[in-house]
């Protein structure tokens, strides 16, 4: 998975990419929209700002604890319904796994206590009271914000605790994963209905039957992922791997790369060179293919190019499993590395067909 469709980097907390997706402007807004009535616009820009601060720290707790544990964060995204972590591994044990999900509400209920503190305060003075309305508001905000996310349900937190608990009773990690992800279809779509039957009684429902279709619809993703990795079981990534990747310059056009279709071999992708000889991306042949005949010889590969941070990576000697989390959706293939330097890819057919290979 990658950056979302849309965002914006705002810059790097404690070396993590932090990126922006458009749709928080909804929930600022609709935030915004509740604080500015009774405390004024700028008191509510600053609840907004500040909330945000919230959920990058609750994100950014999960990366510091997964780095604990061995296992890095490409980037976190701030979005509509909240932020994701995007961990490049899954965790390497049951206590890893509970600890690093437990990390983000514990740091909300301590981002709530300290704004619930501070507002306690100032409201027994009298002191600053839009100040003190705005530290109140936070904290309950977070408060609510943890105990959402402690419903045991994949793709929650609470979800992934009661994998971390499953796994270590039997064992079996993938079995753990499906095992919270049908909690989290049950909790997704049970939420849902709730908003459903709101807005059928005339009542605001919208937010909570988008909230748990969410759920529900990632949930079912995560069950359908365990079944893909126990697959790949004992698959190393470079059982799989293309070595050898056909490279051009940025004043290479598709047609012309096309009319080269032999340099490409199975990998089915080139790598993109910019002026100083450094790699710059990759673009898949499917990617030529599906410009229009007459148009291929004015696009220049730079302008289909995929940047390579926005491609999963991989050492050829790791379980091709543990690559998964990483996987561009809209471009599966996985580039092999070894000490900086690019050896091959996982085509996305490869991939797939040894996915749907008998076992």
């Amino acid at each position: 998975m990658t950056v979302l469709a849309a965002s914006l980097k705002l810059g790097r907390v404690a070396g993590i990419s932090v990126n922006l997706h458009w749709s928080v402007a909804l929930i600022a807004l609709l935030l915004g929209g509740g604080l500015a009535p009774p405390l004024g616009l700028a008191a509510a820009a600053a609840g907004v700002v500040l909330f945000l601060a919230s959920i990058l720290g609750h994100e950014l707790s999960h990366a510091l604890v997964a780095r604990r544990f061995g296992v890095g964060t490409r980037s976190i995204e701030l979005w509509a319904l909240g932020g994701m972590a995007r961990l490049d591994r899954e965790s390497p044990s049951p206590k890893a796994e509970g600890w690093i999900a437990a990390a983000g509400p514990l740091a909300s209920i301590a981002i709530a206590a300290a704004s619930l503190g501070c507002w306690f305060a100032l409201d027994s003075r009298g002191d600053v009271p839009t100040v003190a309305a705005v530290l109140g508001w936070l904290g309950f905000i977070n408060l609510a914000l943890a105990l959402f996310n402690l419903m045991p349900g994949a793709p929650l937190d609470g979800g992934r605790i009661v994998k971390a608990v499953r796994w270590h009773i039997h064992g079996d990690r993938h079995r753990a994963t499906r095992d919270a992800a049908r909690a989290g279809t049950f909790l997704g779509w049970a939420i849902a209905g709730a908003g459903l039957y709101l807005m059928l009684s005339g009542s605001s429902g919208f937010l909570l039957l988008v909230t748990g279709a969410f759920i529900a619809v990632n949930a079912k993703s995560e069950m359908m992922s365990a079944y893909i990795a126990e697959r790949l079981e004992g698959v190393k990534v470079r059982d799989l791997t293309w070595f050898g990747i056909a490279s051009a310059g940025d004043d290479m056009d598709a047609d012309t790369m096309l009319w080269q279709r032999q340099r490409l071999g199975m990998a089915g992708a080139v790598a993109i060179s910019g002026p100083d000889g450094q790699l710059d991306g990759l673009v898949l042949e499917d990617q030529m293919w599906a410009i229009p005949a007459d148009q291929r010889p004015w696009v220049m590969l730079t302008q289909l190019m995929v940047p390579f941070d926005r491609l999963a990576q991989a050492d050829p000697d790791e379980d091709l499993a543990s690559v998964l989390p990483r996987l561009n959706p809209r471009r599966p293939v996985v580039t092999v590395w070894r000490d900086g330097k690019l050896l091959g890819v996982v085509p996305a057919a490869r991939l797939r067909d040894r996915i749907l290979a008998n076992p």
